[in-house]
């Protein structure tokens, strides 16, 4: 490849609605989906395209001199290409795999993440997320106001005496799932009282939570969480100051 012409700047562009998280606790870890950097790539970088460079076996996978495997990736829109990005074949604890025991699924998954990793050196593409800088919200709307509304109800409403009703000869039992989930959202509830400072920023702290993990229902957002996602909150949370009263 001869020259290389002005790459495009896509910093800013990924919004928390592209961002999305797996694992739990000290193992979560934000990402943009392979599929949604390819997307932004072919609509704001239109023409540019990965490629993977082969060794001089004219193999794709190339060996390191310790025996693991790497790839090479390169961006070409003609005439023109990016300098050879390297990627390591890695396994889902991000471990080097042995060159005799790279399979198609490890090729496969490291091409994706590689292109993701050389769209974020070359274009800025979801540097953010490398870099661990914020990504700014989106203008879509997440319906969290019935989280609020919820909190001051609990704030301010007297208590209401129950009526009483006929008892059954066996009362249903309650999934031990449910009690658990219902004690860490009221947990989780405390803590936003007492953490984050006025309505606006517990609206934007929740939607944050809504959109990286799918939470699309009506309703309440924390009642749709996992025990594993309530958990990640409250252990967020604990993390922040308590605010003066």
């Amino acid at each position: 490849m001869i020259g290389t012409p002005a790459l495009p700047n896509l910093a800013g562009v990924i919004t928390l609605a592209d961002v999305k998280q797996k694992g739990s606790g000290s193992y979560a870890a934000d990402y943009v989906p392979w599929a949604k950097v390819m997307q932004l790539l072919n609509e704001k970088a239109n023409g540019w395209l990965p490629e993977l460079i082969k060794d001089h076996n004219g193999e794709l996978v190339h060996k390191a001199p310790n025996g693991t495997g790497y790839l090479c990736i390169q961006f070409v829109n003609g005439n023109f290409g990016t300098p050879v990005w390297t990627y390591a074949v890695m396994d889902n604890r991000n471990q080097a795999i042995a060159y005799e025991k790279i399979s198609a699924r490890d090729l496969a998954d490291s091409h994706r993440r590689g292109i993701c990793s050389a769209a974020a050196a070359f274009f800025s593409l979801a540097y953010e997320l490398w870099a661990r800088e914020e990504v700014v919200a989106t203008s879509e709307k997440v319906e969290t106001q019935p989280e609020i509304q919820l909190q001051q109800k609990e704030a301010k409403a007297p208590a209401k005496t129950a009526k009483k009703k006929e008892r059954p000869s066996e009362s249903p039992s309650i999934p031990k799932a449910t009690v658990v989930n219902d004690e860490l959202i009221a947990k989780c509830m405390e803590l936003i009282q007492s953490r984050l400072d006025g309505d606006v920023a517990k609206v934007a702290w929740i939607a944050d939570k809504a959109t990286k993990w799918n939470l699309d229902g009506d309703g309440s957002k924390l009642k749709q969480m996992t025990t594993d996602q309530l958990q990640v909150c409250i252990d967020e949370l604990s993390a922040k100051p308590v605010l003066k009263q």
